[in-house]
């Protein structure tokens, strides 16, 4: 291979790699699991398709001469193959997606890890936690809430008025916010780091600005941050 083609080959790789950010959840990695099998899947049949139309192309060219091929108008075990390998495929794929689905969703046992309520509004979110304390992001004051790694925990999501979705990308996952429906996240952060977050639902005027961070940090730092904002709402 070419110096040229090695690095047009790179550089595909890197951007096919940067269509999902890296994983910093336990739940979000199987995620990005089942996003490589999907991808690795699509490489497969992509460079089949192309190699047997490439190769059609050569093979049956025309040659100059005004002989035409044998015809025929059916081929029984080539029309079973080319329905039999796509409905594998896909089954495969859906019972892959099956499960990682029934991961992603499970939910953690009542009185583990830690709770947050968050409520999306017009255009920002506010964080409570069971003790009381609370803490609101807003267009012109975007929180920032410390959150526990290795920890399970549980976002309950609720909306104040219009349809939302709460969104932290290097989780992977989403979750809409829906008027006079209860939904939730269950997830354990793996690494520590800031990770922000956005309304991926457009939602009016300054949805653009419904922004928030996470700080992932070690539990005793978590319980100091969570002490120290409950004695500023006293």
């Amino acid at each position: 291979m070419t110096p040229a083609r090695r690095t047009s080959a790179a550089a595909c790789l890197l951007l096919l790699a940067a269509c999902a950010p890296e994983a910093a959840s336990e739940e979000g990695g199987k995620v990005a699991g089942l996003y490589q099998i999907f991808f690795y899947v699509a490489v497969v049949i992509f460079v089949s398709v192309a190699g047997l139309i490439g190769w059609s192309i050569i093979a049956f060219r025309d040659r100059g001469d005004s002989d035409e091929p044998t015809q025929f108008h059916t081929k029984l075990g080539l029309e079973i193959l080319w329905f039999a390998i796509p409905t594998v495929i896909v089954i495969v794929l859906f019972i892959l997606s099956t499960g990682v689905l029934g991961e992603v969703n499970e939910e953690t046992p009542e009185g583990a890890g830690v709770v947050v309520e968050v409520q999306g509004f017009q255009w920002g979110w506010r964080f409570t936690w069971p003790d009381g304390t609370s803490l609101d992001s807003l267009p012109d004051d975007p929180a920032t809430i410390y959150l526990p790694t290795r920890t399970p925990i549980t976002f309950e999501l609720k909306s104040q008025d219009v349809i939302h979705s709460f969104y932290v990308p290097r989780f992977l996952i989403k979750r809409d916010v829906v008027p006079g429906r209860n939904n939730r996240i269950d997830l354990t952060i793996e690494d520590e780091g800031t990770y922000g977050g956005k309304c991926a639902e457009f939602c009016g005027l300054l949805h653009d600005q419904m922004d928030f961070t996470i700080q992932a940090v070690p539990q005793d730092e978590f319980e100091d941050w969570l002490s120290g904002l409950g004695s500023e709402d006293e």
